[in-house]
């Protein structure tokens, strides 16, 4: 069984109180208790893990977001740790559907990653979803959450599409616009392309929502291999630009940096389409370069967008096909070795074709 895309997202992860990035450590020297800052966020960002691990570990009594930080951390270090460390987060707020939704996150990965017991762990996930649900009917984020188990989820673990219709309906009454967005990722996933394509033809044309919609769309078509339509739906992204907000205006900064993410994601998107498809090779180079330098340049979390390493190796890959080996072969010195062996099978590839054609 199959249940490599049961990825629930976590609930804002690196979005911390002033009181929660505070740590209480006690000194060796004087035997006195100091206050030690910690940006966890800026921790996260680069991915120094195991010391948010270790700084939140020394914390008795945290706070929720305390909890989901730790939790977050653990699930790029350790799996079963941050099992356990979400169970001791449910233990704490058995009545914050935070706790739960952090929990499904856990089972999420956990199913995953599992050969053997990934049944399990997905019902566990769908479990503490709806548990969620119960506990805050209001809250939009974990009917999405419990709609992508659905959609993502095998039947004899609980998937069903049906119900992630009914779930994107209820949406619907929550929010008119996200209830467009839940229905239409629904039609897709159930292959009625052309129903999701009408709920999406205004959310392309509203200012607010394109480029999520793009974002959405142009992913659905590059993974349905439908280049053409990937790229146009796509294109648009390349030049868009997001108005940068006070990061101090928390509402306002979580909505720029959902769309900020999503432009960015768009760009490399693009240049994915131009790799697989063979064809707009200077387009998919253009977009690959910007999307390099906006996320130099960003201060939003990195952490769900493509690696720059990732990037440059989608980027040499092009500059390859447009016979740019002088620029290829600079661009491939910048690139070090990576664990994940997609990553160092492409890039040995590239190497040997690089080395192939210079000795032509």
């Amino acid at each position: 069984m199959n249940l490599k895309k049961l990825a629930i997202p976590l609930l804002c992860v690196t979005t911390l109180s002033a009181s929660s990035m505070t740590v209480v450590a006690s000194t060796a020297e004087t035997n006195q208790q100091s206050q030690q800052t910690v940006d966890f966020e800026w921790l996260f960002q680069q991915g120094a893990f195991e010391k948010i691990v270790e700084a939140l570990s020394e914390i008795k009594n945290k706070t929720p977001e305390q909890h989901n930080m730790l939790v977050s951390a653990l699930m790029n270090t350790d799996l079963d740790d941050a099992e356990e460390a979400s169970e001791r987060f449910i233990r704490a707020y058995s009545n914050d559907y935070r706790a739960y939704h952090t929990h499904a996150s856990v089972m999420g990965a956990q199913a995953s990653s599992s050969i053997f017991s990934a049944l399990g762990y997905a019902k566990k996930a769908k479990q503490s979803l709806e548990q969620a649900v119960e506990i805050a009917p209001d809250e939009i984020a974990v009917y999405q959450a419990l709609m992508q188990f659905h959609l993502m989820a095998p039947s004899i673990a609980g998937g069903d599409i049906d119900e992630a219709k009914k779930l994107a309906q209820h949406i619907a009454t929550l929010d008119d616009i996200e209830g467009q967005f839940a229905l239409a990722k629904v039609y897709l996933e159930d292959d009625q392309e052309g129903e999701a394509k009408t709920l999406y033809a205004p959310l392309l044309e509203r200012d607010d929502t394109q480029i999520r919609a793009r974002f959405e769309l142009g992913n659905y078509y590059l993974t349905d291999e439908q280049f053409q339509a990937s790229y146009d739906i796509l294109l648009p992204l390349s030049a868009m630009q997001v108005p940068v907000v006070d990061k101090a205006d928390n509402e306002q900064w979580d909505k720029y940096e959902e769309s900020m993410s999503r432009l960015l994601y768009g760009k490399y998107r693009l240049g994915q389409v131009a790799v697989k498809s063979g064809q707009y090779t200077q387009e998919g180079i253009q977009a690959l370069k910007r999307y390099l330098q906006e996320y130099d340049d960003t201060t939003i979390d990195t952490q769900s967008l493509p690696t720059p390493s990732w990037a440059k190796l989608r980027l040499a890959e092009l500059l390859l096909n447009a016979n740019a080996l002088s620029e290829a072969e600079d661009l491939i010195k910048q690139i070090g070795e990576d664990d994940d062996k997609n990553f160092s099978k492409i890039l040995k590839q590239l190497k040997k074709e690089l080395k192939k054609r210079a000795a032509v």
